[in-house]
């Protein structure tokens, strides 16, 4: 048990790993901050008297390889969640992925099969199921085209077959090669400079970490994105040596200010805009809190959340999603 554990702790910087049961996982970078899938699993699993368990892996990009190589080989791992910002990295390393997998280009959930590891993308249907709470949208703007982008994007142009839309990543040409792969009648890629110009738009949808509660280390500086808005400028932000939100709050307060101010405009010149942000922690994204002072109509990610993670609960554990889903629904209440 013991070196299995070190083994573990080699590639995870967290120390999760506590017996010698099978068990699953949430990779990402930080899930250990805040992801609601290890508290979902874990109670169904004892809820269905199954000592399998759950837990968050906050995996350095360094290391995802080797963990992901250790975890093939690992007669006691079943599967895994994929959180940012992996979802897209971490398909060069898997043995098999979904056809939706494929052609959103990021996964969501691992399963474990003779060794080989295969890749689904649970997101795409947990985004159509919260659509569902709008109707009649005939011009979209989405803002992202990460991991769980590519699912929203899809999600909606399926959705809302005969809208126009407008969309917008800070790295445009990732966002263009995806676009191109897609049969979407009426679009428009376009820059943070002429976001804040449009106007007459019935639905947002935010589908980037922009506005994530979730300290970010790069460079030897920390930064928190959640005092952020997805049509930020964020070219001026500036990180602090130490997990100090005062003292980031007070580097950034200009720009924070700016950013806030240049969005209030956009919201009075699109008055009967409605606001999906796809986050879930914060519950209120600094997006919707802004959104609801001027009466829009908001909605946040955890519904989605839950969907998707009923369904790769069913996927990794062989189980039949109506079941899992009563079990969900009925611990969160």
């Amino acid at each position: 048990m013991n070196n299995h554990k070190e083994n573990l702790n080699k590639f995870i910087s967290n120390r999760f790993y506590n017996n010698n049961k099978k068990y699953a996982l949430i990779i990402g970078e930080t899930p250990s901050n805040g992801a609601r899938s290890p508290k979902l699993w874990n109670r169904v699993y004892k809820k269905l008297k199954d000592q399998t368990r759950m837990y968050p892996a906050d995996v350095k990009k360094k290391k995802l390889k080797y963990l992901i190589n250790y975890l093939r080989s690992d007669d006691l791992f079943i599967g895994s969640a994929v959180t940012a910002p992996y979802k897209e990295l971490i398909i060069k390393y898997l043995d098999f992925i979904s056809v939706e997998a494929k052609l959103i280009g990021s996964i969501n959930t691992i399963k474990k099969v003779n060794k080989k590891l295969y890749g689904f993308n649970t997101d795409y249907n947990g985004i159509l199921k919260s659509l569902d709470f709008y109707k009649n949208k005939k011009k979209i703007l989405i803002l992202g085209c990460g991991g769980a982008g590519k699912a929203v994007i899809l999600a909606t142009i399926k959705k809302f077959k005969n809208s126009f839309f407008y969309f917008f990543n800070r790295d445009k040409k990732k966002l263009s090669n995806f676009i191109n792969k897609l049969k979407i009648k009426k679009f428009k890629v376009i820059d943070d400079k002429n976001i804040l110009k449009l106007n007459n738009i019935d639905l947002v949808i935010n589908s980037s970490s922009i506005g994530f509660n979730s300290w970010i280390y790069r460079k030897n500086l920390f930064f928190n994105l959640r005092y952020f808005l997805p049509v930020s400028n964020l070219r001026g932000i500036k990180g602090v040596r130490t997990l100090n939100k005062k003292l980031f709050l007070k580097k950034n307060k200009i720009l924070i200010n700016k950013s806030s101010s240049e969005f209030r405009t956009f919201l009075k010149n699109n008055p009967n805009s409605d606001y999906f942000d796809i986050i879930y922690n914060p519950l209120n994204t600094k997006l919707l809190k802004l959104a609801k002072i001027y009466r829009h109509k908001i909605l946040n990610g955890i519904q989605m959340n839950f969907e998707q993670a009923v369904e790769a609960f069913c996927i990794v554990n062989n189980k039949k999603f109506d079941k899992i889903n009563r079990y969900m629904k009925k611990n969160e209440q």
